[in-house]
């Protein structure tokens, strides 16, 4: 049982993230279609190594699956230069494609996405905390409330980022990875709690 709370923490890890890869190359799929010939055969270009980088993601979501900890913190490590990659091949995307207000539009949709995932990572877990003794059950509860505290607190961070205007896509990547971070701290948190209660 304890290892299955380890493999969501890190199964929900890659699903956050691939869940902002998809929303991104839905984005700039649409956004490639409406350029001229020779930029749209460059974004679509850029846009073949996103969907690349998504596949990679699902891949390795698929693979460890039944896996335990070792495996998930061995592809936590191993998918983390493909974030890197990922998070490059979107800032070229920006600059191929000359459109640079499409980045305030990606930034909020991949915060949307972002605060979809860690709404269904909150709501499993809360579900899985009905589960346990009153006494473990509110030791969670308390965990589960500072993680939903941090979902909280990053909305506005995002939503003031994205308000300041015309930012370089590197500020706006800067706000989601700070946001990121923080809501996978509380999460590993929270997971951690839950495999100690178990």
């Amino acid at each position: 049982m304890k290892t299955e709370y380890y493999s969501h923490y890190f199964s929900n890890w890659a699903k956050e993230r691939l869940e902002e890869i998809e929303t991104t190359l839905k984005l700039m799929d649409s956004h490639a279609r409406a350029l001229h010939a020779e930029r749209r055969q460059q974004a679509e270009k850029v846009v073949a190594e996103i969907r690349a980088q998504g596949e990679a993601f699902q891949e390795a979501i698929r693979k460890q699956k039944h896996e335990g900890e070792a495996a998930w913190a061995a592809a936590k490590i191993e998918l983390a230069p493909a974030w890197a990659s990922f998070e490059a091949t979107v800032q070229r995307y920006f600059t191929e494609a000359g459109h640079t207000q499409q980045q305030g539009a990606t930034f909020k949709a991949r915060a949307e996405a972002q605060r979809k995932a860690w709404q269904q990572t909150i709501d499993t877990l809360r579900a899985s905390s009905a589960s346990f003794a009153v006494a473990k059950r509110h030791d969670l509860d308390k965990v589960l409330d500072h993680l939903k505290a941090e979902a909280d607190a990053a909305k506005p961070k995002l939503e003031k980022q994205q308000k300041a205007g015309e930012q370089s896509w590197a500020a706006l990547k800067d706000a989601l990875e700070e946001s990121r971070s923080a809501f996978d701290k509380a999460s590993h948190k929270a997971f951690e709690a839950f495999k100690k209660a178990a």
